[in-house]
């Protein structure tokens, strides 16, 4: 009986505790961006990615310019990939911050993955030296962002 309740214990104690990793099916939306302190002009420039949507985003640090927002359908397969790019133990693994994003004007880009439950992470970086864990996912979001670049402005 005694054996009996103690392994309901340990069984007990092993489900309630919190893992620190995400399985990629349980990515809710991945977002990305770049920014530069020492700027005039859009000088943010954003991607939230969703299971079926991409919002792109470009901003200001001040009401000089007007925001700018545009939104485009995300295919499932796209979705599949860019998530499958995110080694999610390699991500956990790094700081908040990796060296020193935007000193010297030198910009910062951030990778941020949020799950079901609603847990967030974001790593935040130099602009242009990705740390080696995330290489693959950001080469991938670049190469996205990248189709956004002149949204609205036709």
């Amino acid at each position: 009986m005694k054996k009996g309740i103690i392994l309901l214990l340990i069984i007990g104690l092993m489900l309630s505790c919190e893992k620190n990793e995400v399985n990629p099916s349980d990515i809710k939306q991945i977002g990305y961006g770049t920014s530069f302190g020492m700027c005039v002009g859009y000088c943010k420039i954003d991607m939230l990615l969703k299971s079926d949507t991409v919002i792109y985003s470009r901003s200001g640090w001040n009401n000089q310019v007007e925001a700018i927002d545009c939104k485009e359908n995300l295919t499932r397969l796209s979705w599949d990939s860019i998530k499958k790019a995110v080694d999610l133990k390699e991500f956990f693994s790094l700081p908040e911050v990796v060296g020193c994003p935007d000193c010297a004007d030198g910009g910062a880009e951030w990778l941020e993955v949020e799950n079901f439950s609603g847990k967030k992470y974001k790593v935040t970086f130099e602009y242009g030296k990705t740390p080696e864990e995330l290489e693959t996912i950001v080469t991938a979001l670049r190469k996205q962002i990248e189709k956004g670049i002149h949204c609205e402005e036709f």
